[in-house]
């Protein structure tokens, strides 16, 4: 998988953001050239290419680059990261299902199962029902979508809440994604423990199994999740950014792992991490 970024500004401002320093890429690094040569030098025949942001959505280029990059890789699955609050105009949802195949998807975050807790970590008032009801909209024009549900302090206790909220208002979405807090930005503010999240992220998978909703879990090492569940935890990310524990080396899962993410490893060590024999 690739991950290019295509914009630097952002309509919500959430406490979390591993992507804030984007916003002072210079405006050459989002010219066309400059994407597609990041591309060749990571993969030259990418099976997956991500836009990211900032707002991918807010470029005023964005259908320009998806027309591009679509040429370009008529087969690669093309998905684009978004807070979804554009959505909320049918219009433009329309316009963008003119530029959509089946080989695209659309993933979108949803933060708490209401708007105070949900806007409380975009810190954009509003943001929660524009977003819940652009992911309807998108729902009805049949875009295919993904949820990410990003696990931090201000939101784990609601897990089983945004499951129940997901399967009552939005059912429909491709699947959804657990994804635990990437450390890097406003460390002590979004920090939790996987022991403190485990309980709760439990009710929340047992729910969405029971009707039958697909769902991933990203950045979760497999000794911290039961084993009923450690066929929906995929590596997610690359391995500069896993801290090297004797822990995870002595596991004979170490390589089905996702491992340590450095900046949890920085707050709370590997105390919790139990290494399978």
């Amino acid at each position: 998988m690739v991950a290019i970024r295509i914009w630097n500004q952002c309509n919500n401002n959430c406490i979390m953001c591993s992507n804030y320093f984007v916003r002072n890429i210079e405006e050459d690094e989002r010219t066309f050239t400059r994407m597609l040569s990041r591309v060749k030098e990571k993969e030259p025949c990418p099976k997956e290419i991500t836009f990211t942001g900032g707002e991918p959505f807010l470029n005023p280029s964005i259908f320009s680059l998806i027309q591009k990059f679509r040429k370009l890789y008529p087969s690669t699955e093309i998905n684009i990261l978004s807070n979804g609050r554009i959505f909320n105009y049918l219009k433009y949802c329309s316009k963008l299902k003119k530029y959509f195949d089946n080989n695209m998807r659309i993933a979108i975050s949803i933060l708490g199962p209401t708007p105070e807790i949900h806007d409380s970590i975009t810190l954009s008032k509003g943001s929660f029902k524009q977003t819940t009801t652009g992911i309807k909209n998108l729902l009805k024009l049949k875009i295919p979508i993904e949820l990410r549900v990003i696990v931090l302090k201000q939101n784990y206790t609601y897990l089983l809440e945004i499951a129940q909220y997901i399967s009552d208002n939005l059912a429909g979405v491709g699947y959804i994604v657990f994804i635990f807090v990437d450390l890097v930005y406003n460390k002590e503010k979004v920090a939790i423990s996987y022991t403190e999240t485990s309980p709760y992220l439990i009710k929340a998978m047992q729910l969405l199994n029971k009707n039958n909703i697909l769902f991933r879990l990203y950045h979760f090492p497999l000794c911290t999740i039961p084993q009923e569940f450690w066929k929906n935890a995929w590596i997610s990310v690359e391995e500069t950014k896993i801290a090297k524990t004797n822990k995870c080396k002595n596991c004979i899962l170490a390589k089905k792992c996702v491992g340590i993410l450095k900046g949890y490893y920085s707050i709370f060590g590997d105390k919790e991490f139990k290494p399978q024999k």
